[in-house]
């Protein structure tokens, strides 16, 4: 009985390490198809998991930047076809002005979807070199928003006084703004596809 047992889990230990379920993760087997219609990874996105997402692509470069709560992160990564594979940081603010780092990789598939048109990404995460054992990664693109990189998602992780005076100062260029007609659009906040 004992060596029925130790083969079943040696035999066990091999196909999960065949099939990428085994300790150390590693990439997903995911291919690239073509892009959709007028599809690009340029966008601003909302994930259930990870808030909202702005990212913009340039050639097959895309950066992009997240926040929920008080986690926020920022994404680099390849784009190939319908394919984005990444890498993630994020910072989490558990004491203030102290932010706990932590890394991994993702991949993310954007789609359409056929039931209401709206545009989509589907994906997984990791940590580390792993890129799917941390779990599901979903987004809507926006069909209203543009992305703005440069005042999004910095307001939490600061942690510095020269950030501050970045935050007030893109407070006060948000204010200078709001005083045009952009003021309706962000109350139009509940409408955002």
């Amino acid at each position: 009985m004992r060596s029925w047992f130790g083969r079943s889990v040696v035999l066990c230990g091999v196909a999960l390490l065949s099939t990428g379920l085994g300790c150390g993760g590693g990439g997903a087997d995911v291919k690239a198809g073509p892009m959709p219609a007028e599809g690009n990874f340029t966008g601003v996105y909302f994930s259930p998991q990870y808030g909202e997402m702005h990212m913009v692509q340039n050639g097959s470069a895309v950066v992009g930047k997240y926040k929920k709560d008080e986690r926020s992160g920022a994404i680099q990564g390849e784009a190939d076809g319908d394919l984005m594979r990444f890498e993630w940081t994020e910072y989490k603010a558990m004491v203030s002005n102290r932010p706990q780092e932590t890394r991994g990789h993702g991949y993310f598939r954007y789609m359409v979807d056929p039931a209401n048109g709206d545009h989509v990404l589907k994906g997984r995460w990791g940590m580390g070199d792993d890129d799917q054992l941390g779990g599901d990664w979903s987004a809507y693109k926006s069909r209203k928003l543009e992305p703005n990189l440069e005042g999004f998602g910095d307001e939490p992780t600061s942690g510095g006084e020269g950030s501050d005076e970045g935050d007030s100062s893109s407070e006060s260029s948000d204010d200078s703004s709001g005083s045009d007609d952009s003021a309706g659009d962000e109350e139009e906040g509940d409408d955002i596809f």
